[in-house]
């Protein structure tokens, strides 16, 4: 099954080509972190049944975008909706996404913005493998075959 990380580094990789000066953090955000910069966090993942073999995963990771900020904390809109724009269309292009062996597309890009940051949230939607059960009983190693009497009582 394909890991929340492998996506993750394919965002990623698009980001590096993108804006290779930006710092881009994963997982942790420093309190004095660079600017601009990138932040990617996993978000909710759904797993849906499909076959008895398959399932389909619908999995969103968040793109927070910082912008430079000016002396009074403001930021330049326009800058800002154009590394959204930017990042967006990267994302929608068929298969920009190399996650492990696979490559995949944004299925819906969303994006909101706060203040100096902006939200750019990738959902990819995909079928994987079912996970198979653990075996908890070893398996039968050897098998006798035979036939016994039947024991009757003689009186």
């Amino acid at each position: 099954m394909l890991k929340i990380k492998e996506i993750m580094d394919g965002i990623n990789a698009i980001l590096v080509r993108l804006y290779p000066d930006r710092a881009v953090y994963v997982d942790v955000l420093p309190e004095q972190f660079e600017r601009p910069s990138f932040f990617l966090r996993p978000e909710g993942r759904k797993i849906t049944s499909r076959t008895a073999a398959v399932v389909e995963v619908e999995q969103m990771i968040t793109v927070q975008c910082a912008d430079e900020v000016g002396d009074r904390y403001e930021t330049q809109t326009a800058r800002l909706y154009d590394v959204t724009e930017t990042l967006t269309a990267a994302f929608l292009q068929r298969g920009a996404l190399h996650c492990g062996d696979r490559h995949l597309t944004a299925d819906r890009v969303d994006v909101s913005r706060s203040l100096d940051i902006a939200d750019v949230t990738i959902t990819v939607i995909y079928e994987d493998d079912r996970p198979a059960a653990p075996i908890t009983q070893p398996l039968i190693t050897d098998v006798a075959f035979g036939a016994q009497p039947s024991q009757t009582k003689e009186e």
